[in-house]
């Protein structure tokens, strides 16, 4: 009865060791590939760049309809339009902060 007990605690040890030395499990963006074709700037929403750990370097550009894209980020088109999303980003920031404290007095 010890034995299988004995047993029973070095199989739990064992099972233990290797849960908690599993890698841990990323949920990244990645592009399978890119594309050149051109997005209409008023259909895109907001972009991600992927991570550095991706074999494909790319842009993700999300659409207002949800969709999602990979361009590449060499393409002359895509530095406008990720210029464009980050000042419509920054503007909706500046004026959600100004009504805030117009309203706040």
């Amino acid at each position: 009865m010890r034995k299988l007990s004995a047993l029973l605690f070095v199989l739990l040890l064992c099972s233990l060791q290797l849960v908690t030395s599993a890698a841990h499990v990323r949920n990244t963006d990645c592009c399978p590939s890119v594309t050149d074709k051109k997005i209409p700037l008023k259909k895109v929403l907001s972009y991600t760049l992927t991570d550095s750990d991706c074999a494909v370097k790319g842009i993700i550009f999300k659409t207002v309809a949800g969709k999602k894209f990979c361009v590449n980020p060499d393409a002359v088109w895509v530095s406008s339009h990720v210029a464009a999303v980050d000042t419509r980003r920054n503007t909706t920031a500046k004026t959600t902060t100004t009504t805030l404290t117009m309203f706040s007095m």
